[in-house]
């Protein structure tokens, strides 16, 4: 079933562009659903954010010998996809990276249904980003043994992949509304909701140093050349 659903995820027609009164990038958009994105690029079997980048499903089927390879591919293909935002693309590329396939798509799993929660509380002015954190770690508390290792991303969600957000934005807020909420379950004795606020809070910690990082090197990169 995972497998299944990266390759739904990723084949363009099985995307649906229509989204009604949101605005989106025309190039990210063209980006996303073309399965030849860089016309006469040659790929290799390295697992960089440079080769990953825009690969198509044919083609991590031709290049990747190994299922496992080629799950691994896919996998950081979709973590790619999801935002334009090189210096977010690459965090959340190299935090898949370093887990196994089935831990890396439930991380995967989790930031796109945290997209749609952010998304949802700045469309949606009567449901908080932490009304909708707190219903999504109440799933995880009322039934722990649904991996979404095993979850199909929902049809809204992968819609939301053409969404454009202000990456520093997203990060922050997710990271201080579960710090404000761990905190909030610090001293009571059922301390599930702590941990996972808290474990929510430390994920986007990484990100945001990750995402810092990267626009750090290349501003030096940059000064290099000055």
């Amino acid at each position: 079933m995972i497998s299944s659903n990266i390759n739904e995820i990723l084949l363009k027609n099985q995307i649906n562009n229509t989204i009604h009164n949101r605005s989106y990038s025309n190039s990210f958009l063209t980006s996303l659903l073309d399965t030849k994105v860089e016309e006469g690029k040659v790929r290799t079997t390295d697992f960089t954010y440079e080769n990953i980048k825009g690969i198509s499903l044919e083609e991590i089927e031709q290049v990747f010998t190994t299922e496992e390879d080629k799950d691994k591919a896919k996998n950081l293909r979709l973590a790619s996809m999801f935002t334009e935002d090189k210096y977010l693309g690459e965090a959340l590329f190299n935090t898949v990276m370093g887990k196994p396939f089935n831990l890396g798509y439930s991380y995967l799993f989790d930031i796109y249904e945290d997209k749609h929660s952010f998304l949802e509380s700045i469309l949606n002015s009567k449901r908080s980003l932490s009304d909708l954190l707190h219903d999504s770690i109440s799933k995880k508390i009322i039934n722990p043994e649904n991996q979404n290792s095993a979850d199909v991303i929902p049809k809204e969600y992968l819609d939301e992949i053409l969404l454009e957000v202000n990456s520093f934005n997203f990060i922050s807020a997710l990271s201080k509304t579960s710090k404000d909420q761990y905190g909030r379950y610090k001293d009571e004795d059922d301390k599930d909701y702590f941990f996972l606020y808290n474990d929510y809070n430390l994920k986007y910690q990484e990100l945001m140093y990750k995402y810092e990082d990267n626009k750090t090197i290349e501003r030096n990169l940059l000064n290099q050349f000055k």
